[in-house]
């Protein structure tokens, strides 16, 4: 299938600019959030890891029915009501806490609808994006995405970091909600004629399960899914570790985990930008495996090597998270491609919503293992043993028949 460039829709280059403004926004809120828990409201990791389990939990509950919603109503509806609450949430949560109002139960609660909406947005968005473009866009497509949620991270995370140590974390809060409103302004200016959503007869319990037998059913997809999964649930023991090690043990804790996962977002960058050319040399199988087993197995080596907080270590966190970044930069689009052309548009959200109930859904549990993790074996053990999960999650890709994929066609096979 020959690629062809996506940017000549004006639909989609606002489409792409609500996914960029909204994405700056939930990146300086991401900062925002643990800054919040554990400095201003002098969170513990145990209860760190409910505010993360708590924005991760309705993957976990919800994810299937709002695939069966997503299949059966107008997606970018969806995608802008979605915007205007979660910006409406999270400006009640800094006034909240601005006026000493906020405490852990309240954060939970508004964490756990934020993770909700958000659960219905990226359904609702993997959906929509295919009626924007043709098919042959949609590689272009889904590179330029995430090239740019990259080139994100990149700025998000820095600009983040300073403007928590800067204006502190309600603040940074605000600017979130800003960001999420002018997403649905772009949204809203969208024209593109979706088409009217079937209703089928049948009730969400079996459109639900028909999401999920369709995902088992694709041994690709499958294989991914199962990669996601297991690589989240590293990453939340992972993550945890590393942010409250650093965030506790520097004053300058914001700054300097914000520049460590910059690093990522460089290294993503590069990758989504040598993404096509890997493809098109390698061809799809062999260069998603690669960038897996690079992207998987970097941070590893990186707390190896670190084992603590000082200047250096963070160095070679750093360039853990950029060697990281390439791999998932190139892995990314791939994956993302594959999984929307793999299965029929009509069971499109469905089977999307099965993947992110496995893959997210995993982030819950993984964020809840984590606190527990971190208590029993401490910070830099648990951070170890996080990242070992992640490297060892490539296996389920490289067993698939992904390995053996040169072109899309061969995902509808699989």
């Amino acid at each position: 299938m020959k690629t062809v460039s996506a940017w000549s829709s004006p639909d989609y280059r606002k489409v792409w600019g609500a996914g960029a403004v909204a994405g700056l926004g939930a990146e300086i809120g991401d900062l925002a959030l643990p800054v919040l828990a554990l400095v201003t409201l002098g969170a513990s990791a145990q209860e760190m890891s409910w505010v993360r389990a708590a924005m991760y939990l309705p993957y976990l509950l919800l994810t299937l029915w709002l695939g069966v919603v997503v299949d059966r109503y107008r997606r970018r509806r969806m995608m802008i009501g979605a915007e205007l609450v979660s910006a409406l949430l999270v400006i009640s949560m800094a006034v909240l806490a601005m006026a000493g109002l906020l405490g852990i139960p309240t954060l939970v609660a508004f964490t756990f609808l934020l993770g909700s909406l958000a659960v219905l947005h990226s359904l609702a968005d993997f959906s929509f994006l295919p009626h924007v473009v043709t098919a042959e866009q949609l590689p272009d497509a889904n590179a330029r995405v995430t090239a740019t949620e990259s080139a994100i991270d990149i700025g998000g995370s820095g600009l983040g970091g300073a403007l928590v140590q800067a204006v502190t974390a309600p603040i940074a809060l605000l600017i979130n909600g800003v960001a999420s409103v002018t997403s649905a302004l772009l949204l809203w200016r969208v024209r593109t004629a979706e088409p009217a959503p079937e209703h089928p007869e049948a009730n969400a319990v079996t459109q639900a399960g028909q999401g999920l037998a369709a995902l088992w059913r694709n041994r690709s997809v499958r294989g991914l899914a199962v990669e996601a999964t297991t690589w989240n649930l590293g990453n939340e023991v992972f993550m945890l570790a590393l942010t409250v090690a650093i965030l506790t043990s520097r004053p300058d804790g914001p700054i300097a985990l914000g520049l460590v996962l910059m690093a990522g977002g460089v290294g993503a960058f590069i990758g989504a930008a040598f993404s096509a050319r890997l493809t098109a040399r390698f061809g799809y199988g062999p260069s998603l495996i690669g960038a897996l087993i690079v992207g998987n197995t970097a941070p590893l080596l990186g707390m190896l090597a670190a084992r603590d907080t000082t200047l250096a270590s963070l160095v070679i966190l750093a360039v853990a998270f950029l060697a990281s970044g390439l791999g998932v930069g190139v892995a990314n689009s791939q994956a993302v491609t594959v999984r929307q052309l793999a299965v029929d548009e009509a069971i499109r959200g469905r089977v999307n919503a099965a993947y992110r109930l496995l893959s997210w859904g995993a982030l819950s549990v993984g964020a809840l293992v984590a606190g527990l993790t971190v208590d029993l074996a401490g910070l830099w053990l648990a951070g170890v043993i996080g990242a070992s999960v992640m490297a060892l999650s490539s296996l389920a890709v490289i067993l698939s028949p992904v390995r053996r994929m040169r072109d899309l066609v061969d995902s509808r096979t699989a």
